[in-house]
């Protein structure tokens, strides 16, 4: 565009945004259910294995984190987030033409996770929280809504898709291949502008940068986050409270077969509540955000997220398990748009998307050892209460490390030693 627009064109952004969510979510792990027992039919192999590749690709995007970060801060975002989708589409075609295990895992579990790194929640969330300041919550509730929509819509179309005769799951994914490129290219091309300030335009659609709150134009070096407290003290945090939905997502079901004697069917009911509270949380938190202390906010959702654990050691009836998973809902939602406006109010714009991908490494290992460590606890006692109880300390150690964060909103120094150098 030559020349700025009328009105604030940051709202555009975040359709553009939101549509990035929406797609990586729908074609991956938000849709990869329907599939796996036709691929263990088809490959002859089990739901271990299946399981243990997709880890592997979380693993991948995140070792690929900081490096796609710190790219899209200092380049062409439009252009990485199009060959994104151009990468994960070449994914999704060469997995619907598999013939063996290893081109399945190859095709999706690397490139179309590849393609998702380029484009989906980190890069996504990075350019969104470029054009916001004061309304960074909302902007980032209204993206991560995307992914939200996909997990409650990309299940039933892809079952679907599978069952109708002369698509399957090859045709399913060739589909999806198509209807990637399809949606989010143009919209990429149109819509997709790194900064404000390519368009003669302020944050928030401000008048002057005077309003701002947090510190701007500075790149900060991994070695400079890895010694500043407040870094370490948001990614150890907010990776405690993200293992909430993932112990939660894929303990719960057994949970409640085993220990309280409730149906598959009915307690799937419980993420249908979940995501409609979750849906919720982000818009809710979005608005809170605004006029809130961050670490407030981030006590506030700690304690939801606890409540609702705390139901599920009570070996609850039907009733009080929506309760949890509404409280749940609510906690899980408020993460996306915290996460995005505390790491805005400690490092700014400029290096936004280095500090999200370099802290979702330093996390890995929390988010990626809390499965395992409850299935061991479960394994070893006989029951959930250990593993839940274990989730729960979590939960309450997160709040105790968020006291420690040292924010602008508290009059006191929040950026590491190089803070007042400018790129």
């Amino acid at each position: 565009m030559s020349r700025a627009p009328n009105s604030f064109y940051g709202w555009h952004v975040v359709g553009a945004a939101f549509t990035a969510q929406f797609v990586s979510s729908f074609c991956t792990l938000a849709g990869i259910g329907p599939f796996f027992t036709v691929i263990e039919e088809e490959f002859n192999t089990d739901a271990s294995t299946i399981s243990n590749a997709v880890g592997a690709s979380i693993l991948l995007m995140g070792l690929l984190g900081p490096l796609v970060g710190r790219a899209i801060d200092q380049g062409n975002q439009r252009a990485i987030m199009i060959s994104g989708v151009i990468v994960l589409s070449a994914g999704l075609a060469f997995t619907a033409r598999a013939q063996t295990l290893w081109q399945l895992g190859l095709s999706f579990c690397v490139i179309a996770n590849v393609g998702i790194v380029l484009f989906g929640p980190m890069p996504s969330v990075t350019l969104v929280s470029r054009w916001f300041i004061r309304r960074r919550g909302l902007a980032v509730a209204v993206t991560v809504a995307g992914a939200t929509l996909a997990s409650a819509t990309s299940p039933a179309i892809g079952a679907w898709l599978i069952g109708l005769e002369g698509v399957g799951w090859r045709g399913a994914l060739t589909g999806y291949a198509v209807g990637a490129g399809v949606i989010t290219l143009p919209v990429f091309w149109l819509l997709l502008v790194k900064n404000p300030e390519e368009l003669g335009q302020h944050p928030d659609g401000e008048a002057t940068t005077g309003v701002q709150t947090e510190p701007d134009g500075v790149s900060y070096s991994a070695g400079e986050l890895l010694r500043d407290r407040n870094f370490l003290v948001i990614a150890t945090g907010l990776a405690l409270l993200f293992t909430a939905p993932i112990v939660c997502t894929l303990h719960f079901v057994p949970y409640a077969e085993k220990d309280l004697g409730i149906p598959k069917q009915e307690a799937a009911y419980f993420f249908t509540f979940l995501a409609i509270f979750s849906l919720l949380g982000k818009i809710v938190f979005g608005f809170v955000s605004e006029r809130v202390h961050p670490r407030h906010a981030l006590w506030v959702a700690v304690s939801l997220l606890v409540a609702g654990w705390g139901i599920l050691l009570g070996h609850p009836c039907v009733q009080l398990l929506m309760a949890s998973a509404a409280l749940m809902g609510l906690g899980v939602g408020a993460l996306g748009p915290l996460q995005a406006v505390v790491i805005g109010t400690c490092f700014g714009r400029a290096g936004f998307g280095h500090v999200m991908g370099l802290s979702g490494l330093v996390s890995l290992p929390l988010i990626a050892g809390a499965n395992p460590l409850a299935g061991w606890l479960y394994v070893r006692t006989g029951d959930y209460r250990a593993a839940f109880g274990c989730e729960v300390g979590f939960l309450l150690l997160a709040g105790v490390l968020f006291a420690l964060l040292r924010l602008p909103v508290d009059g006191g120094a929040a950026e590491p030693a190089r803070a007042a150098e400018v790129q």
